[in-house]
């Protein structure tokens, strides 16, 4: 057998014949005339040594040759068709690529808007946005399948090889949905809330532990229904339908209250503020999508601060110390 006399118009027009069981059904299949199938398929029995079809008068049929080749043809060109797909999948190699790990608190606002800002300037950027605890990106980030973790600074012990740049720091809220009946009292308290669900962020992470922490502190009794989960159109769902109480970071939820979807709890919880910004593997060098993602969050950091300075100042004006 002669491979390389063996092309891929051979085992295409074999499957379609196969398929067709007639050559002019298969030639007009393949788009092409009845002889050109025909001397197509005379010209696989002679690279292969063996003949294929036995002309019928209602058609052809297949010889045991035939039948074992043509069941790795289809494979062979499944796989290849798999694999082109692929291929064109893939980004340019001067594509810049970026793969972040988001936390709620920043996935729901700062992140978009920094990936927005990002495609006005670079329109041909890949981005993979990958969700989970912290921990689980962390790990992911180490073994260096996404290269920067957004969202609140990991646990001391999590944070080996591992650097971390501040952005900017956040309280937990407490919220629930608009006609809340604790939304509705002026100074409620904590043991007011004892009375309905309370949804926290899953246990082992660093924000759950501010969480019971700062409920111990204020002698709170456990709730008696308690639901823990990370997933933020979950907890819109639930919120909408129930009583629940949502103990969330800041950036999860403050973009629901500005658009009135949620109701802030006028409860003090300014003692869970904690540390958010960029955990990236130190040492290591970001490749050119990253470092544009990068410079992106650093500047909607500043537009932000830009914007909040003169609400600051005015406030200080209207209650000076």
């Amino acid at each position: 057998m002669n491979f390389a006399r063996l092309k891929l118009r051979h085992l295409q027009c074999l499957v379609i014949v196969a398929q067709e069981r007639n050559l002019v059904r298969a030639a007009k299949a393949l788009a092409l005339t009845q002889p050109a199938v025909s001397k197509t398929i005379a010209e696989l029995e002679d690279i292969v040594g063996r003949q294929l079809l036995l002309r019928r008068r209602r058609g052809v049929e297949l010889t045991p040759a035939a039948e074992v080749l043509v069941r790795h043809a289809v494979v062979a060109l499944r796989g290849l068709r798999d694999g082109l797909s692929l291929a064109l999948d893939q980004p340019d190699v001067d594509q810049p690529r970026v793969a972040v790990g988001a936390l709620p608190n920043t996935a729901a606002h700062l992140l978009p808007m920094a990936i927005a800002l990002l495609q006005a300037h670079t329109p041909a950027l890949r981005v993979r946005v990958v969700s989970g605890t912290n921990a689980q990106l962390m790990t992911q980030l180490r073994q260096g399948e996404i290269d920067l973790v957004l969202g609140r600074i990991a646990q001391a012990s999590a944070m080996a090889d591992l650097a971390f740049e501040l952005l900017y720091s956040e309280p937990l809220l407490l919220v629930a949905r608009p006609g809340h009946p604790v939304a509705a009292m002026r100074r409620p308290t904590l043991a007011a809330l004892a009375a309905f669900p309370l949804l926290v962020p899953v246990a082992g992470t660093l924000v759950r532990h501010t969480a019971d922490a700062f409920l111990l502190a204020q002698g709170m009794a456990p709730p008696r229904c308690l639901v823990e989960a990370t997933d933020t159109s979950f907890a819109l769902g639930l919120l909408r339908c129930s009583d629940t109480v949502w103990f969330a970071p800041q950036g999860a939820v403050e973009g629901f209250v500005a658009g009135g979807e949620l109701r802030r709890l006028a409860i003090d919880t300014a003692s869970t503020e904690g540390p958010v910004g960029m955990t990236m593997r130190r040492g290591s060098e970001p490749g050119e999508g990253a470092r544009r993602l990068i410079e992106a969050i650093r500047t909607v950091i500043a537009q932000r601060g830009a914007a909040a300075a003169p609400q600051a100042a005015k406030v200080r004006r209207k209650n000076p110390a």
